[in-house]
């Protein structure tokens, strides 16, 4: 891996290799903002799921009642019609059968009765608790209206920067000779975006492997650049630990 000039290639890279690294965080940003706002959209779904659900549990409950108050209305005709026919009762037994007959339709109907006041109730516990409901949902609407406009206008400038950026990098990289720079950028497609790693304590930062004796003084002297034997990333030893020897 011997260059004409290691050092200048070794720092060339390093400096690519920052490059690298803003680029890709930028484009991370571009990926992950939509995703994210995706999710901030689904809170806002879910709560309107909510608001939904409890209006058509009210809307359900008035069915209810309706039927409950028709079913009271037929049963109070029904009485009517009883107590009619018992004022024409022939007998005594007649008589208490028609009464028999209305007090069971009358308690059937205080029964029915008990059920509408009982929906009614849950319905006014719903209503307190749509007032919450619509205030979450109304929230998170607008959370998500604010956060999609921003990112509108914070889209266009990461765009923007990175096409800058990649500009950049395509000139600094036609800088390097081809050899190192083909291997930097075959290690940093394999390394997850880490090509090149420090080596002070005698130790490869990207896999922690000792880094052996002979590749240290080499590493040490600067005559060519060194990659660690296990991971095959680029080695360098950082200005502090430079400056410590």
């Amino acid at each position: 891996m011997a260059t004409v000039d290691p050092k200048a290639t070794l720092k060339a890279l390093i400096d690519l290799q920052k490059l690298d690294q803003d680029i890709s965080r930028i484009r991370q940003r571009i990926r992950e903002m939509p995703q994210i706002l995706e999710r901030r959209g689904e809170r806002f779904r879910q709560a309107e799921g909510r608001v939904a659900a409890a209006l058509a549990r009210v809307t359900d409950l008035k069915k209810q009642i309706g039927l409950c108050e028709l079913e009271i209305k037929t049963k109070d005709g029904e009485i009517a019609k009883i107590q009619g026919a018992q004022g024409q009762s022939r007998t005594n037994e007649e008589f208490r059968a028609f009464g028999d007959h209305v007090q069971r339709l009358k308690k059937e109907n205080r029964a029915i009765e008990d059920r509408i006041l009982e929906c009614l109730g849950t319905i006014e516990t719903i209503d307190k608790e749509l007032l919450d409901l619509k205030a979450t949902r109304d929230a998170l609407k607008q959370e998500v209206d604010v956060d999609r406009k921003q990112w509108q206008k914070d889209e266009a400038e990461y765009q923007a920067d990175l096409a800058k950026r990649e500009g950049e990098r395509a000139g600094y990289a036609a800088t390097i000779a081809p050899g190192p720079l083909s291997t930097y950028e075959r290690v940093l497609r394999a390394r997850d975006g880490k090509a090149l790693v420090t080596a002070d304590g005698r130790v490869c930062g990207g896999c922690s492997m000792s880094v052996t004796p002979n590749d240290y003084n080499r590493l040490m002297a600067g005559g060519q650049l060194i990659s660690c034997r296990s991971c095959e990333r680029i080695l360098f030893i950082s200005e502090n630990a430079a400056a410590g020897r």
